[in-house]
Formats: C-alpha cells, structure tokens, sequence
C-alpha cells in the first residue's frame, strides 16, 4: 500500500501547480498514441462491427500495455532514489494523473460569468466542459451542467486514480488514466465508435465501479461540512443514481444534488435532486469536493497507520 505522505504531496502538487504544458503532460501523449493507433486500425463506421471490436480491442490493449510498462519502468527508477527525493518525484509524477485545478478551474468559469450577468460567456464556458449543445440554456441548466460535470469528475479527476494507485502504485494511476483517456476518445455511441470504442467503454465502467460508489459516499459522510442534508444524501445515493445512463456517475451527481437540495437536469434524459439551484449552491459544491478529497487521504491515511 502506498505510503499516504505521497498521496498528499500529489494532491497538493496538482492544487499547486495543475496542468503540465501539453509537450511533456503525460495524459496528452497516452492520447496522441491513441490517435496513432486510430490512424493505423481504422473504423469501418459499424459496417463490420466485428472488424471495429477487434480493432477497438488492440487499440485499448496496445495503449494500456505501453502504458503499463513504462510506468512500472519509471516507478522502478522513482523508487531507487534517496529519501525523501524519491517521495518528491513520486508524488509529482501522481500528480499528473489528477485533475483537481483544472477541474475546479473549468467548472468555476460558467459560474462567475453567469453571477457578472454575462449568460452568453456561461454558456461558451460550460460548451467546454460537456457535450450537450449549450446555446440555449437558461441560467439553471448552465448551473446545472456545471455541477453535473464537477460532481461526475470527483471520481474520474481525482479519487479514481488516487484509488488505483493506492493498490497498485504508479502504474495503477497511469492504467487508470489511460483507460479514462481511451473512453473519453473512442468510447461514444455513435456511427463510427459504437463497436470501436465498445471495449474501452466497457473497462471505463469497470474501473470506475467501486471508486464512484466510494466517492457518492463520501458525499453522504462529509455533508455537514459543505452545509449539506445526509438523510437527503442518502436518499440520492440509493434512489437517483440509476436515473444516469451511466452505471457510476449517477453516485456522485444524485448524492450530491440531494445533498444540496438543487436540481441537475439534463433536458430529455434526467432529473436528480427538487431545490431551485442558484450561484450560493453551485459554490457549495466545490466545497463539497474539496471536503470528499480530504476525508479519502484521512480515512486511508488512518487505515494506512493502523495496518
């Protein structure tokens, strides 16, 4: 198990300095090899789907085996420097597989455009944070995107890689990453990814299972610290989460969305949570995902001692 001081300093060192410039960001080069693969295994666009599986599946196997090895390369080399550079690197390299300020940073934007009175800023600022056409929300439904997308990526940002590399080092958080990156490329239900990126979809909501549902917990557990209802929380967490089309991210958005009494809708497909959201409440939830961050390095870090 992995000592949680390296936890911490990663979590830090992501809050500190965030994102790495794209030439040397190692989420950005796990996706140009994605690309490559794409240009070398091309999609039929569902005219064989047998073809597009196949080539989805060496696709998700070449980029997690690259993956692997040169993490578990790289943590060797980590690992044979002298205390405490080896925690240092260590920690920065982790670092990499979360997205805590970039998050937050992109989640913030529609917020404090939409409390200047500029709903034309919000709603470009939140296009880029999901995939719905945003150029005719109202001031709820940005609100609510922005939350949807903020409470969804507590597992896929940050908690899901401090989980994997909790049990399986370095490696497990650059795995991990990279699955996240082949689902966020290829794995849409569309012409051209439906069988291609069927694979990658797949293992995405395999790994996230048990991470989500450890997130949307600790939005029930921490919901007096961010002024929120538990009864509330636990009702999301057993009763909404299945309203999402997705397996996992309905954990954190549902629990969450009752937890603050505030509505997240995505018009046609869902509706978690009866309050009226506003500005005051989109805030409380990044307050709500800094409490869920800490008390995870808390409860493992008190395990950790404990075993």
């Amino acid at each position: 198990m992995l000592n949680p001081i390296i936890l911490i300093l990663a979590v830090i060192f992501d809050k500190i300095i965030g994102e790495l410039p794209e030439k040397i960001h190692p989420t950005v080069w796990i996706g140009k090899l994605i690309y490559s693969l794409e240009k070398i295994f091309k999609s039929t666009n569902s005219k064989n789907r047998y073809k597009d599986f196949l080539f989805g599946f060496i696709i998700t196997l070449i980029t997690i085996s690259v993956v692997a090895i040169i993490s578990i390369y790289v943590e060797k080399i980590v690992l044979s420097l002298y205390f405490p550079l080896n925690y240092i690197v260590y920690a920065f390299l982790l670092s990499t597989t979360i997205g805590y300020k970039s998050l937050f940073d992109f989640c913030k934007k529609p917020i404090l455009y939409i409390k200047e009175g500029n709903i034309e800023k919000a709603r470009e600022a939140v296009q880029h944070i999901v995939s719905r056409d945003a150029s005719k929300l109202d001031k709820e439904h940005i609100l609510s995107a922005t939350i949807e997308s903020l409470s969804e990526n507590i597992t896929d940002s940050i908690i899901g890689a401090l989980f994997y590399a909790i049990i399986f080092g370095l490696p497990g958080a650059f795995v991990y990453r990279a699955i996240n990156t082949l689902d966020a490329m290829i794995g849409y239900k569309n012409k051209k990814y439906l069988w291609y990126g069927k694979i990658a979809a797949r293992l995405d909501d395999i790994v996230n299972f048990i991470p989500s549902r450890i997130s949307g917990l600790l939005l029930i557990i921490t919901a007096p610290f961010y002024k929120g209802n538990i009864r509330k929380a636990i009702y999301g967490f057993l009763k909404e989460s299945n309203k999402v089309s997705s397996p996992n991210s309905g954990y954190t958005m549902a629990t969450l969305a009752n937890a603050l009494n505030i509505t997240l809708e995505k018009i046609g497909y869902y509706k978690l949570g009866s309050g009226k959201i506003d500005i005051e409440k989109s805030l409380m939830a990044f307050k709500a995902v800094d409490f869920t961050v800490i008390t995870f390095l808390i409860i493992y870090s008190l395990i950790w001692w404990i075993l």
